[in-house]
């Protein structure tokens, strides 16, 4: 499967993977810009990456040494509800960095929120979560949990 075939699968947890990686790729970016004006939203925007990371490519807790405890943290995080839940609060974190002044991290807020609709979305059409076939090994995982 190509791209191309993810973007007509229909699926959205399909979408929201494609979308949070985006976001964690944004996160790091965007949080190096904008360290120095909002170093604390920069910081949290590193560890929302590394979370991204782990949930959304899931052999990594597999292939990286990673504490026993933190691996059952990130298969918590499993379902697509509880997903669009935690990237709610990611994206709502990220919103809260424009109270101070206006910046940069609006960007990745944008997509986080945008990849908890589409958690949401596909949790409301009953759909089951699926990864990309882009990512290695990720479908692999995903069926085994």
């Amino acid at each position: 499967m190509s791209f191309m075939d993810d973007l007509k699968s229909g699926k959205f947890s399909v979408y929201a993977q494609w979308v949070a990686m985006l976001s964690a790729l944004l996160l790091i970016i965007l949080g190096i810009v904008e360290f120095l004006r909002v170093p604390i939203f920069s910081i949290l925007g590193f560890v929302f990456t590394v979370l991204i990371i782990f949930m959304e490519i899931s052999f990594l807790t597999k292939c990286c040494p990673t504490s026993p405890t933190f691996d059952n943290f990130i298969k918590k995080l499993s379902g697509s509800h509880i997903r669009a839940g935690v990237y709610l609060v990611f994206a709502i974190v990220m919103w809260l960095s424009l109270i101070q002044h206006f910046n940069v991290l609006f960007i990745p807020a944008l997509t986080l929120t945008f990849t908890a609709i589409f958690y949401a979305t596909g949790y409301f059409k009953g759909q089951e979560r699926t990864s990309t076939s882009m990512m290695p090994g990720a479908g692999r995982f995903v069926s085994m949990v």
